[in-house]
């Protein structure tokens, strides 16, 4: 009887690691501790002051898989999850989560919540490992002087102070393309059922080329928020938005390069807000540059400097409100291949009409004028 259990267990261990084995465990822990303020706000009671914390940046958890349905033809899938570790919270499948086909002949088909062309431009773009942290550059892109963030429709697809086109989109299918000699495109719809009518969706439209030294990418997006000229303002003050987005990075070595990367939103207003703003149509052009110079074999120095544009079409107060500049400074050493350790200055200088803030670890509820700074050191480990 106890050589028939024994056998048992090893049969039921066996069929497990066999189910499992085609699944992956994988993830990343990214604890910063910093030092964050926003002083100098057109209304000096609403300045914030030096406040010390701990952020856990884009730290996350995620479970892949996949199935050989045979010639060259596969099932994939994905479920991905945003942790916090500093306060031992977190939200299931909040971040990339799909399932698809692929083939190396036809392409990859994906449903779920998907990371667009734009997305992943500006996330292959940013210095900062892994795209994350106070330094990073979707601070200022695509947000059309925060209306993508605030306005009623925008804020339920946004992800907190990220824009909509840094934002993963919900309810979305997406082609991406076989490699051609380094060039692929891709092409996403997600359907409107978090819009504000029946008319809402997000299309997307990408192209981009990457070899070991060069990557080079264009995306166009377009969000509809199903709003009208019989809407109020409380439903949307927009239309439709649209996003050009262009960028190119030439990697010199492994840890040094340079990159520049151009946006250019224009969001078309509903009637009610043209009588409120001035104007049919707003629009907005963001830069940033940036370069990392490597120190020895593991150690990089990173910089970026951004640069948002007025809002041209509407009234001259509400031009000043898109106006800003972003600097940020930082090292980054690798302990291992899996082990990373960080140091970041950042700071966002606002127009006195503008009220930007960091796109991850936002320090929250920044007034016109007030220049959100921030100081980060913390460890990255991914698994």
């Amino acid at each position: 009887m106890k050589h028939a259990h024994t056998l048992l267990a090893a049969t039921l261990a066996g069929l497990s690691a066999t189910a499992l084995a085609d699944v992956t465990l994988y993830g990343a822990i990214d604890e910063t501790l910093e030092s964050v303020s926003a002083r100098g706000a057109a209304n000096s009671s609403k300045n914030i002051g030096q406040t010390t914390r701990i952020n856990s940046n884009s730290s996350l958890i995620g479970f892949k898989g996949s199935e050989d349905l045979g010639n060259g033809l596969k099932a994939i899938w994905q479920v991905e999850s945003g942790i916090a570790i500093d306060t031992g919270g977190g939200n299931f499948a909040t971040r990339d989560s799909f399932v698809g086909l692929t083939s190396p002949s036809a392409g990859t088909l994906q449903l779920g919540l998907l990371t667009s062309s734009a997305r992943a431009m500006g996330g292959i773009f940013d210095i900062n490992k892994a795209s994350t942290g106070i330094g990073m550059s979707a601070a200022l892109l695509g947000k059309l002087g925060n209306f993508a963030i605030t306005d009623p429709a925008l804020k339920t697809q946004a992800t907190g102070t990220i824009g909509l086109f840094d934002s993963r989109l919900r309810n979305s299918v997406q082609y991406v393309t076989p490699s051609f000699a380094g060039f692929s495109a891709s092409a996403l719809y997600g359907s409107g059922e978090n819009g504000s009518g029946p008319r809402a969706y997000n299309a997307n439209i990408g192209v981009k080329y990457e070899d070991s030294a060069l990557y080079a990418g264009l995306s166009y997006t377009r969000s509809t928020t199903g709003a009208d000229d019989s809407s109020a303002t409380s439903v949307s003050a927009f239309r439709k938005l649209s996003d050009l987005r262009a960028a190119a990075i030439y990697r010199f070595s492994a840890n040094t390069r340079v990159g520049l990367i151009y946006d250019r939103t224009e969001g078309d207003l509903t009637q009610a807000a043209s009588l409120v703003y001035g104007t049919r149509e707003l629009k907005q052009s963001v830069w940033y540059v940036n370069g990392a110079l490597g120190v020895g074999n593991h150690g990089r120095v990173i910089a970026q400097y951004g640069q948002s544009g007025k809002l041209s079409g509407g009234n001259s107060s509400l031009a000043d409100s898109g106006k800003a500049q972003h600097y940020a400074l930082g090292y980054e050493y690798d302990l291992s291949k899996r082990t990373l350790l960080k140091a970041m200055y950042s700071e966002i200088r606002n127009n006195r009409a503008a009220n930007y803030d960091f796109g991850i670890g936002a320090v929250g509820n920044v007034a016109a004028g007030a220049d959100p700074k921030g100081f980060a050191v913390g460890l990255r480990h991914t698994f």
